[in-house]
């Protein structure tokens, strides 16, 4: 039985359909992202599953560790569902220190877990020390960095022991390095403590790094979903072909049919010879148009106008002089 489940969510605003009937299926201590374009649908299926927004009233069910949250008569509020959310903007007060952002869950539930003042501190300066801020206790925001902003968040959400960790877009406001440096740690935590966690994202390199599953939304509804592997070296769709592995549409030339000439293909999986080959052993023969070095590899565009109506985009680790000619065969 999956530990959190989906079936048939809706939600509409003022008559306009944003998710249509979308169904999921989570395991316990399964990464999920949640990744597509704006207008999608991610964030709101986020907000519903955390009871931020109530879905249709002719939508289906959600259910947490086999507990109905929502459902055609039921509709549990969000400070009861068992949930740690984490938002794209920090939303770390101001007025509070560290050690106060994280203790501030404990003290709205305080009647219900019952700690003590000093029960509460050891548990707020053990999440803080998981997140590694446990020599930040008695920083204000305006002390903190951005990253050390999004690790006060983090923690103040796990620091209840949530079923569920929901984050929404935590990343975006961060330079690169932070964000693939945060995004790991959450990674790492979130394997540590087996902890069920929902991601919506919309960049392609964030969801194929940190995810067990992707779930790509387009127009409200699931495109594809898979492992990150599967989706990005057999996209299923051609959505998720363009939006996920960047596959370019080519309008072939050749003496094809109609239907025939225009095809998808992965940037990745042009082969490279510097060599004539036998182009009827379908090599293209092409010139380098441009070049772009993105650190660990190079970026290019090769053009053959009598093959093809624009240039072709590939990767490599070499690196080729433009207008030079090279032989390119798709794997």
């Amino acid at each position: 039985m999956a530990f959190l489940e989906i079936n048939n969510l809706r939600k509409s605003y003022e008559g306009q359909c944003i998710l249509s009937g979308l169904n999921l299926r989570v395991d316990r201590g399964e990464f999920i992202s949640l990744l597509g374009p704006s207008g999608s649908g991610k964030t709101t299926a986020l907000r519903c599953i955390a009871g931020l927004e109530k879905p249709d009233s002719d939508s289906g069910t959600l259910l947490i560790d086999g507990q109905m949250m929502s459902g055609t008569q039921t509709f549990c509020p969000p400070e009861k569902r068992r949930l740690g959310m984490v938002f794209q903007s920090y939303a770390v007060w101001p007025h509070m220190t560290v050690l106060e952002n994280v203790l501030y869950p404990l003290r709205v539930q305080a009647k219900k877990n019952r700690l003590s003042q000093k029960q509460m501190v050891v548990k707020a300066q053990e999440v803080l020390e998981l997140v590694q801020l446990e020599n930040f206790t008695g920083r204000f925001s305006n002390q903190l960095s951005g990253g050390q902003q999004q690790r006060v968040a983090l923690a103040r959400a796990l620091v209840t022991h949530p079923d569920v960790l929901l984050l929404d877009e935590p990343l975006s406001n961060l330079d690169a390095l932070l964000r693939e440096e945060l995004g790991a740690e959450i990674r790492r935590l979130q394997k540590a403590i087996n902890l069920t966690t929902l991601l919506v994202t919309h960049d392609q390199k964030e969801a194929l790094a940190l995810s067990d599953r992707i779930v790509l939304l387009n127009g409200g509804k699931i495109d594809s979903l898979g492992s990150p592997e599967e989706l990005y070296q057999k996209p299923p769709t051609e959505f998720c072909a363009e939006f996920l592995s960047s596959a370019q549409k080519l309008n072939l030339k050749e003496k094809a049919p109609a239907s025939e000439r225009v095809s998808l293909f992965l940037p990745r999986r042009w082969l490279i010879s510097k060599t004539p080959q036998d182009e009827n052993n379908t090599w293209y023969k092409m010139h380098v148009q441009n070049r772009i070095y993105l650190g660990s590899e190079y970026e290019y565009w090769a053009s053959n106008e009598s093959l093809f109506a624009e240039p072709i985009r590939f990767f490599s680790k070499e690196k080729l002089e433009n207008q030079s000619v090279i032989y390119l065969k798709y794997s």
